[in-house]
Formats: C-alpha cells, sequence, structure tokens
C-alpha cells in the first residue's frame, strides 16, 4: 500500500498535467498553434521524432484535423511546423517576420565558430577595402556597404552557383573531375570482377568532385583520405544537429576535417591553385576581418558540408531506380544518344537543356527521398492562417508531408513515378514542389547540382556497360534521424557490375 499511493499521486499528477496543457490551455488561448499532445514532461516528441519525425508530423497534421500550423516539443522547445503549401509560400514572402540569417547563424554556432567570429562577420558595413577589394562602381559599393560580410557570403554562394562569376569554370571542372574519377573506380572495379557498390560509387565520384572544383587539387593531395572522412561525418551528422549524447566518433571526424583544412589554408596562396571564386573570395573576405585559421578552418568545412550533404545521396537513389527500371532506363538512354542534328550528346549546353528524362529522375528522387525543412526564425509575432507564433520561436517548413499529399501529386504520391515532371513540365519550379527550398534559402547550388547529376549518369551510360548484381531498389532507413536525403535501410545495398565499353 506504501508503494501503491507515490505511484497514483504521480499518475493522477501527470494526468492533470496533460489536461491542463492539452485541454484547458488550447481553450483558453484558441489563437496559439496546437500542440500534439505528449506524456513525458520535457522530452516531449524528441524520441519518437528522431526515430521517424515524418511519422511524428502526419500524427500532428491528423491530430489538428486541418492544415492549420502547429507545434510539436523537441529536447525541452516548443517548434512550429507549416505544412500548408499555400501559407509556406506566405512565410517565405515575409521576410520581415521570418527571418532566415538567424538559422544561418544558428548553423555557424553548431559547427564550432567562435562568437568573434560571428560578431564580426554578422555586423553592418562590412569594410571592402580590409580584403584589398576595389569597387569602382560608387552605387554598387554605397549598396554593399550596408551589408554585413554573412549577407555578403550568401550572395557569393548565388555569384558562383547561379550568376555569372565563374559558373561556367566550376560546371566545366566537374564535368572533368567526375569522369576522371569515375574511369579510376571502373578500374578498381576491374580487380574485383567489375563489381562495385553504388553507394561507394556515388560517394567517392561526387564528394571528389566537388573538393577538386572547389578547392583545387592541394587539398587531397595534402589529404588524401579526406573524401573518406567527410562520408563518413555526414553519416552521423545528424547528432551534431540534436546534440546527441553519444557522439565521440563524429566529433573526431569533424575534427580531422577541421585540421586538414586548417593545415590547407595555412599553405601560401601560391602553393594552392585552381581554388574556385567561392573559396577564394571566402578566405580574402574572412581574412579581412581577422579572422584566426581555426575559424576559417571550420567555415571551410561548413562550405563543405553544404555543398555536398545532398548531392550524392540525390545520385545514388536516381541511378538505384534507373538500373532497375529497364523503361526509363531506355528512355535516358534515347536522350542522351540521339541528340538533335548537330549537337553532341557530352556538351554542357545540351545536358543541361535537353535532358529532360534524366532532370525528371533528378526532381523525382529529391521528392521521393527528401527529408528536409525550410527553417526560420520569428522576429516579432507571426499570424499564419489565423493562429499566431510567438517572437523567437524556430519555425519548421517541411516538404515531406506535401511532397506526398494525394492531393498535391495524386493519388500515386507513395509511388516513385519520374514520369510526373513530364506530365507537368512547370511542376519542378512549381510552389508544390520544393526540393531546393523556397524564398532567401532557395538552394543557389541546385543547377550544379542537377548538372551534376546529368554528367554522372551521361557518363556511365556513354561509357560503361552497367547491370545490378541483384535487382531491387532499397528500402529507406527511417530509423536514422536525418535533415536532408533518407538513407537506405542498413544492409541493403545496390551491387554494379560496371565494364568499359
Amino acid at each position: 500500500m506504501a508503494v501503491f499511493v507515490p505511484i497514483l499521486f504521480a499518475s493522477l499528477s501527470l494526468i492533470a498535467w496533460r489536461l491542463w496543457k492539452f485541454t484547458i490551455i488550447p481553450w483558453l488561448h484558441p489563437q496559439e498553434p496546437r500542440e500534439l499532445p505528449y506524456w513525458v514532461p520535457f522530452l516531449g516528441h524528441t524520441g519518437s521524432y528522431v526515430s521517424n519525425g515524418h511519422a511524428v508530423l502526419l500524427r500532428a497534421r491528423n491530430y489538428v484535423g486541418s492544415r492549420e500550423p502547429f507545434a510539436i516539443t523537441l529536447v525541452t522547445r516548443k517548434m512550429y511546423f507549416v505544412v500548408d503549401p499555400e501559407d509556406a509560400a506566405n512565410v517565405y514572402k515575409n521576410t520581415t517576420s521570418f527571418v532566415f540569417d538567424k538559422v544561418v547563424q544558428s548553423l555557424q554556432r553548431t559547427f564550432g565558430i567562435s562568437d568573434e567570429t560571428m560578431t564580426a562577420t554578422w555586423k553592418p558595413g562590412y569594410d571592402h577595402a580590409a580584403s584589398g577589394e576595389k569597387i569602382d562602381d560608387h552605387d554598387k559599393a554605397r549598396k554593399l556597404s550596408s551589408k554585413s560580410l554573412g549577407e555578403l557570403s550568401m550572395d557569393f554562394w548565388r555569384m558562383q552557383t547561379v550568376g555569372t562569376e565563374g559558373y561556367n569554370d566550376l560546371e566545366t571542372k566537374f564535368s572533368r573531375y567526375i569522369n576522371i574519377l569515375l574511369s579510376e573506380q571502373v578500374d578498381r572495379a576491374a580487380s574485383n570482377a567489375g563489381s562495385i557498390r553504388l553507394s561507394h560509387l556515388t560517394n567517392v565520384v561526387l564528394v571528389g568532385a566537388a573538393l577538386r572544383a572547389l578547392f583545387g587539387e592541394s587539398l587531397l593531395e595534402m589529404q588524401p583520405d579526406l573524401v573518406e572522412t567527410y562520408v563518413a561525418f555526414d553519416t552521423e551528422s545528424w547528432k551534431l544537429w540534436f546534440k546527441w549524447p553519444f557522439a565521440k566518433t563524429m566529433y573526431e571526424r569533424k575534427a580531422l576535417l577541421e585540421n586538414a583544412l586548417k593545415r590547407w589554408v595555412e599553405i601560401p596562396l601560391e602553393r594552392r591553385p585552381g581554388r574556385s571564386f567561392l573559396i577564394d573570395t571566402v578566405e580574402r573576405t574572412q581574412r579581412g576581418l581577422g579572422t584566426s585559421t581555426s575559424d576559417l578552418a571550420k567555415i571551410m568545412n561548413l562550405i563543405i558540408f553544404v555543398v555536398n550533404t545532398n548531392t550524392y545521396k540525390v545520385c545514388y537513389w536516381g541511378l538505384a531506380h534507373l538500373f532497375n527500371s529497364p523503361s526509363l532506363l531506355s528512355k535516358i538512354q534515347a536522350e542522351l544518344t540521339h541528340p538533335p542534328a548537330g549537337e553532341k550528346s557530352m556538351d554542357l549546353a545540351y545536358l543541361r537543356n535537353s535532358t529532360p528524362w534524366t532532370s525528371a529522375l533528378f526532381h523525382e528522387s529529391l521528392r521521393y527521398y527528401s527529408a528536409s525543412s525550410s527553417i526560420r526564425a520569428t522576429s516579432r509575432p507571426a499570424v499564419v492562417r489565423g493562429k499566431t507564433i510567438p517572437a523567437g520561436s524556430v519555425v519548421f517548413l517541411p516538404f515531406r508531408p506535401q511532397h506526398f499529399d494525394p492531393s498535391i501529386f495524386g493519388d500515386d504520391a507513395d509511388s516513385f513515378d519520374p514520369t510526373r515532371f513530364i506530365n507537368d513540365k512547370k511542376l519542378c519550379n512549381s510552389p508544390r514542389f520544393r526540393g531546393f527550398s523556397g524564398g532567401s534559402s532557395y538552394c543557389p547550388g541546385r543547377n550544379i547540382a542537377r548538372m551534376q547529376f546529368t554528367i554522372l549518369v551521361t557518363s556511365i551510360l556513354e561509357k560503361y556497360r552497367v547491370q545490378v548484381a541483384k535487382e531491387g531498389v532499397p528500402q529507406t532507413d527511417s530509423k536514422i534521424p536525418t535533415k536532408g536525403m533518407l538513407a537506405p535501410k542498413e544492409g541493403e545495398e545496390v551491387v554494379l557490375e560496371i565494364t568499359r565499353r
């Protein structure tokens, strides 16, 4: 009896707390987004969200019973979610109430960049003269002088990957390095009867090409195992976002990357040729602020992560489906081997503009396997669909519920079908499809990512014979948390038998 009383008291207290928090408070404050109820105070839905975030979001949407915003408690903090496409579009447009800069700053701090560097980087009125940059256009100089280096850095990304500053050069480098690395992997596979794991192929070729295209040859000459170290870190990087307590190996790999990059930035510039516009500009401007080499290495590590974390994974899934679908394979082979008269199939302009089935495969792979979200911070109370989200809140705009919504993508939304992007040519640029986020976080690397995918597919089909050793596309592993592309279930792998034509 003595044991029963405390248990009864604790149970009644928990029931009373839950009734108060999830019934009475919502009734008293109907203007606030409703929260998905939970039984464990403080932790909320952390455990279930880590193991299967998409399922938690669907539960919350069903609990609310409409497309209005809702809240979920994760690790003691209430997070807000906007799942309706029209509401999300309004959030993207409202850059006054929903800000992205704070999210970027949080990401930079997560990578360990010091407060001193953060303060200097985000201080308005960056002094261009400090980096040795001379701007003759006075109107341009006046506009730029009002921005912080943090804001300008996002402009540097767009100039490299969308604008004119070095995009064509970067695209050409990617093409060259993808072909070189692909050839090397096929030669190595020959010693294993031509067999190679698809995950290994996409990791080595695409991450290796990206590092060389951005940093030149010197980084990997100095640290040959950097690709393997990065992929190992990226596999466990979810522990960084969730501040996971059992993450010693992940932090060790992160430190290995930073140490290699620190040694690289300490090498004289003349011994580091081939740097891209982005890397060169970020290094020069950060040094102009007096950024330490330790922080500069962490900034470079963050660039590597942002550039690579999704591309090699979407290529993996696209190729997994391609080599398991004879009809899709024949369509893509046709557009790559029968270009219009006077054009060469490996011409980059042709690949960029005249390969609709390859493009459809890329976009469907993003739709089907992306578990990403856009994130915003509220600078003041903001109203979405009649619900008020408090100032200082973190707001997620998840893509997956939208991408699997039958009212948006049809009754076959649960099926992998690139044809949807063929039947609707405007779908890849529609607000219904958020493969590249939106608003101020609209992915600046979207064009180069699609070109990497297209170049890899084209190179494989033109130069090599490929068969799958065992048919079937792996299942996704819902137990591994992710903020990007889903991973294949452990133990399931696509093995290719690949030889030269």
